[in-house]
């Protein structure tokens, strides 16, 4: 009894539930074999039946009636399996709008499409009547390339202003001569200049440094101590440069360190050296200056009267005396005319030639 009583309230309870809604069943798409038979179409797969003649005409006549006919009475849910069929065709986003856009794109309805040039044209006009890019849409100006360093302005005299002044015994200017122009009316070669004083002072290197290799040491030839046992690293031979007493390594032979350079570059390194102290107009020419015995006071006192750029360069022609009162004073040094050198010439600052030296020097 009271498994009834039980079955009654569940039946109870069941029934003051709310019922469910029935859920709407699913229609099923439709095939593509029978849209086909729907459109009047036949498959890709079937065969076509050989005709002739008047027959296949009044067939395919028959076939395009029975195919508007279903065309007509096709239901919507053919129609709608067929556009689902159809691939989607891709939406093109309109270009944007000036304000003066129809008012039906404003109001959001469709354009009807246009063909491929007819959009070409429109969206030309579109951006023709666009208004004008922003500032940082812009094309970016082209970039400014960096501007060469002047060059500093090279004075050059020409080669008949090249003078030099003349001074006497107490140092008073006089005068002044015309240089010649092959001797001090030369451009200046950097290049050429500076292969000469190399060659200049590598001529003065005796290269006579010398070492002995361990071939040249005097000593015993057998080896220290044996080979393995004694802990120490292997030697064999008392003459190593790695020991006391041993020979060297790489060390200095006799050698000659000239440099060769023609006989025509060298001289007209020289003129290009003098050349440019007389563009400076730096040369002075001492006339009167003969001395009876050396006197380091009375060059001095030139020198100091002149008022010039030290150091100084003394050029003279087989006048020792004037050479041995120069060779004293710290700021100034003695040169032969004929044994003239590039070094000397660039190393001072100013140059006082005699009456002597200086016909050499033009003459040269």
């Amino acid at each position: 009894m009271i498994v009834a009583d039980e079955q009654d309230k569940t039946q109870n309870d069941e029934a003051a539930k709310p019922a469910k809604p029935a859920r709407a069943p699913r229609k099923p798409a439709a095939k593509p074999a029978a849209q086909a038979k729907a459109a009047g179409v036949k498959p890709a797969g079937a065969k076509a039946k050989p005709a002739g003649g008047k027959a296949k005409a009044a067939d395919t006549k028959d076939a395009d009636v029975k195919a508007a006919a279903a065309k007509a009475d096709k239901p919507a849910s053919a129609e709608s399996a067929e556009a689902a069929a159809k691939p989607a065709r891709r939406r093109v986003k309109p270009a944007a709008t000036t304000d003066s856009a129809p008012a039906t794109e404003a109001a959001g309805t469709a354009a009807p499409a246009k063909p491929a040039r007819k959009r070409a044209v429109a969206a030309k006009e579109t951006a023709e009547t666009a208004p004008a890019a922003t500032p940082a849409a812009a094309a970016k100006p082209p970039r400014a390339r960096a501007a060469k360093p002047a060059e500093r302005p090279v004075v050059h005299r020409a080669p008949e202003e090249r003078t030099a002044t003349i001074v006497d015994a107490a140092g008073k200017r006089v005068d002044e001569v015309k240089l010649s122009v092959d001797r001090f009316g030369v451009a200046t070669d950097i290049n050429l200049l500076h292969l000469a004083v190399r060659a200049e002072q590598a001529a003065r290197r005796r290269g006579t440094a010398s070492t002995r290799t361990r071939g040249e040491i005097s000593g015993s030839t057998a080896k220290l101590y044996r080979q393995k046992g004694t802990g120490r690293a292997r030697a064999g031979s008392v003459k190593s440069p790695t020991r006391s007493g041993g020979g060297t390594a790489f060390g200095p032979k006799p050698r000659s360190y000239d440099l060769k350079i023609n006989r025509k570059a060298a001289r007209k390194a020289l003129a290009m050296a003098l050349s440019d102290r007389a563009e400076g107009g730096t040369v002075y020419v001492a006339r009167g200056l003969e001395l009876e015995a050396p006197s380091t006071a009375t060059v001095d006192d030139l020198l100091v009267a002149l008022d010039i750029a030290a150091p100084v360069l003394v050029v003279t022609d087989d006048e020792p005396v004037i050479a041995k009162s120069v060779r004293n004073l710290r700021y100034a040094e003695a040169g032969e005319a004929r044994r003239l050198s590039v070094e000397q010439v660039l190393r001072n600052r100013s140059i006082v030639v005699t009456e002597k030296a200086l016909s050499v020097l033009t003459g040269a």
